[in-house]
Formats: structure tokens, sequence, C-alpha cells
């Protein structure tokens, strides 16, 4: 596929498949665009969630429960491509890193 029809569908992943496993079947693509424009529909997905979760208004109005279903199938295909999922990697959140408490220092 060419680089700027590929990078057209970046914007919105959404509007060119309808389902993560279409991504996983179009033989136009290769294995990287295709990690690559799931890993794009999770982020956007995310983002949805965050929003529904904090009462920002929905525009394309999905419900927080469908987007979650939707994120489930975004990473099941790129489990299925061979992606390890890397929550670190993830979309935005809430919550900030895990507290590590490091050991005190005593005075010697």
């Amino acid at each position: 596929m060419d680089k700027k029809t590929f990078e057209t569908m970046l914007t919105d992943v959404a509007k060119h498949f309808a389902t993560p496993q279409e991504i996983v079947m179009d033989q136009a693509l290769t294995r990287p665009q295709k990690l690559k424009l799931l890993e794009q529909w999770d982020y956007d997905m995310q983002l949805l969630l965050t929003a529904s979760e904090e009462n920002m208004p929905n525009t394309n109005r999905s419900e927080g429960g469908q987007v979650a279903v939707c994120i489930a199938d975004l990473r099941k295909a790129m489990a299925d491509l061979g992606a390890a999922h890397d929550p670190e990697a993830a979309g935005p959140g809430k919550v900030g890193a895990a507290v590590v408490e490091k050991p005190r220092q005593t005075g010697t």
C-alpha cells in the first residue's frame, strides 16, 4: 500500500475499517502497517473511554461499553498478529505510574 493512502487511514482508522479483524485480513497491508493501524485505533478508543469516564461529550455516540469491547477486539487482533501487549505503551490513563517506595537511607 502506498504511503499516502496508509497515512490517510492512520488519521481515522475506524472510518476505513469496520472491525479490527478487517485490518488483520487485509492483504494489501504489511504486518507492520496492520500493527500500526491497530495501535492507533487502540489509542483513539482509549481516548474515548477516558473522555466518557470523565463525562465529556462523545461526538461519535459510542457508549463506553462498546468502546471497551472494541479495545478488547483490537488487543486480540494485535495478539493474532503476534504483537505482545505493552501496558506502558497503551493509551492515556487516568492514573499515574505505580508508586515505588525507595528504601530509606539511615545516617551513618
